[in-house]
């Protein structure tokens, strides 16, 4: 299954949007690597097994596709307007939005200021919380380059089992060039508001979780090194009536290690809050 890939024009930039399925509208927001529709419309496993329930639509965070896009945004408050443009540019009507890390951060910030433009929220691994005792991994420390060569503390940080597929084939110890760019451009483009600290976090959502009135998923990775365990917690308990499930046989990068796994407890979830999906009406037709 290929992407439709288009742009959309918003007051503050150009966005490259990939749709894939049709269904009821779900908004996925991607992570710093492994979950970006490639620029030729290649989806990620995760996506492809969401299209065939759902109408996905996938931008591509500012920076993702040109690094200069980040020039003018200089908060997380900047990124929020340009989703909240963005989904009135593209007449969403409150769908659901599912949000990877990074791009779990940035959902959980819209549906703080703007939760009339959601009709669900998903949170998968996400960033955005200070949890006292229980800091966010140093990422960029482990993404950094190494001299010797090789990508095991990264592949160590990010995966369950890192020197096994996917972790090897995604962040192999020596990858051509391409592959090293597209790398280092990703990760550039996370350091916008990830690297000065306050580092992935924003001191201020853990109290405005309250605000949040969407029906609120935390799906969580059981082996999640880079923010753990505690951070699902206090997003379930922060968020009115959230629901958590934790995935075994995964680490942060969730996304790649047990796409399927995640897929189908994205769907049952919002099976339960909105019309239900394609293959469930199938299967009980």
């Amino acid at each position: 299954m290929s992407a439709q890939m288009s742009t959309a024009s918003t007051p503050m930039m150009e966005v490259s949007i990939a749709r894939l399925g049709d269904g009821e509208p779900l908004v996925y927001l991607h992570d710093v690597l492994f979950d970006l529709v490639s620029s030729d419309g290649v989806p990620p496993v995760l996506l492809e097994t969401l299209a065939r329930s759902f109408g996905v639509v996938a931008p591509a965070l500012p920076g993702f596709r040109d690094v200069k896009e980040i020039a003018s945004f200089q908060s997380v408050g900047d990124y929020v307007l340009l989703l909240r443009d963005l989904f009135n540019k593209l007449g969403l009507q409150r769908p659901h939005v599912v949000g990877t890390g990074l791009g779990g951060w940035l959902a959980a910030e819209l549906a703080v200021f703007y939760p009339e433009q959601l009709g669900t929220l998903t949170l998968v691994n996400s960033f955005g919380l200070r949890v006292e005792d229980h800091p966010t991994a140093r990422f960029f420390d482990a993404a950094a380059p190494n001299a010797l060569g090789g990508r095991k503390e990264i592949r160590e940080l990010l995966f369950m089992s890192p020197d096994a597929a996917p972790g090897k084939d995604l962040l192999p110890d020596f990858p051509d060039d391409v592959t090293n760019e597209r790398f280092f451009a990703q990760v550039h483009a996370a350091s916008r508001i990830g690297w000065q600290p306050p580092a992935f976090y924003d001191p201020h959502l853990l109290g405005r979780l309250e605000r949040i009135s969407v029906p609120t998923h935390v799906v969580w990775a059981e082996g999640n090194k880079v923010v753990d365990l505690a951070h699902a917690h206090a997003f379930e308990m922060g968020i009115a009536d959230a629901q958590l499930t934790v995935i075994d046989g995964a680490g942060y990068a969730i996304a790649v290690e047990q796409p399927e796994a995640l897929a189908s407890a994205i769907t049952t979830f919002l099976d339960k809050n909105g019309t239900p999906s394609k293959a469930s009406a199938s299967n009980s037709s």
